[in-house]
């Protein structure tokens, strides 16, 4: 059975505990995406880096959904496929490759988190969404959580570690926009073959770029930034985005990008137990003020307080 997009099913108040499960688990595989980037693009560069990564999620991706027997429909969807694979893949990727030159992966795993707030705004800019004032606090205080991490990071501000939080920050408007623009136009869409176009599209629009540095990296590699890679793509991009699409159809896009606050925690856990990057107090605690906002923004204080109060 393929895994498609409910046609104009509108998301749950809260969202599902196998959802939840998926989101959780989605969590985990992301936080280690920054860690490989900085294992991976100093090797390859950032144009390199992400082009592997998006050419092994396209041919993991297309494996298993040609076991599932899934039509991609390539002809029809080509142009959902390409502005997908750009905005979700190609752009906010290599952004946050060239970004894990300069700064921290819980610095990149914060800026991530700013995608929410932008898949908000352009779900009410471009569909007429509603900001419930549930919503506008929870993205509130997840910046709020955002700035507490950058603030006491142990890096110090320099005119890279400025543009490499930029250009992260750059990379989360891209996701937002994505995100709204898969609800908009890809409702109808067998959701992994949604992730497979858009990562075979974003590998093809990435090759003219990536082919001159080919050369340098076959001299270059190491077995670490070859394994990184590896798992960056298959794992971290093939696995995660058939997840990822799949809370966008079934919970919804402002739902499925929440999955970003999470990723600050497990992020800064894997760079400190492989990479040696320190986590303060400062760090614990902004991560906790991002979690706050992740339940929030799933509606699960609700819930919490509904089940307290039967109790």
């Amino acid at each position: 059975m393929s895994v498609s997009t409910p046609a104009r099913r509108l998301p749950e108040p809260t969202m599902s505990t196998a959802n939840l499960l998926r989101l959780l688990l989605l969590g985990a595989i992301w936080g280690t995406s920054f860690m490989l980037m900085r294992i991976a693009a100093p090797v390859f560069g950032p144009i390199l880096t992400t082009f592997g990564r998006a050419m092994l999620a396209a041919a993991a991706l297309y494996l298993y959904a040609r076991s599932r027997n899934i039509d991609f429909a390539w002809r029809k969807n080509a142009r959902v496929y390409l502005v997908i694979g750009l905005f979700n893949t190609a752009i906010p990727f290599a952004l946050f490759a060239w970004s894990a030159l300069y700064i921290p992966s819980a610095y990149m795993a914060t800026m991530n988190s700013l995608a929410p707030i932008f898949t908000g705004l352009f779900g009410f800019l471009l569909l007429s969404d509603k900001l419930t004032p549930t919503r506008m606090a929870s993205f509130v205080l997840g910046l709020c959580g955002v700035a507490v991490l950058v603030r006491v990071g142990p890096t110090a501000v320099t005119p890279q570690v400025v543009f490499g939080v930029l250009a992260s920050m750059a990379a989360a408007v891209c996701y937002g926009y994505a995100a709204t623009f898969t609800r908009m136009h890809a409702s109808a869409i067998p959701s992994l073959a949604t992730a497979t176009g858009s990562q075979l599209f974003a590998a093809i629009a990435l090759l003219p770029f990536a082919a001159p540095s080919m050369p340098h990296a076959v001299q270059a590699a190491t077995p670490l930034s070859l394994i990184a890679v590896a798992v960056l793509g298959v794992v971290c991009t093939g696995l995660a985005y058939a997840l990822f699409f799949h809370l966008i159809a079934t919970e919804g896009a402002s739902k499925a990008i929440t999955v970003t606050f999470l990723v600050p925690a497990t992020a800064s856990v894997w760079a400190w137990l492989f990479l040696g990057e320190p986590v303060t107090l400062g760090t614990v605690a902004g991560i906790a003020v991002v979690l706050c906002a992740t339940a929030m923004a799933l509606g699960l204080v609700g819930k919490w307080t509904s089940a307290l109060r039967g109790v």
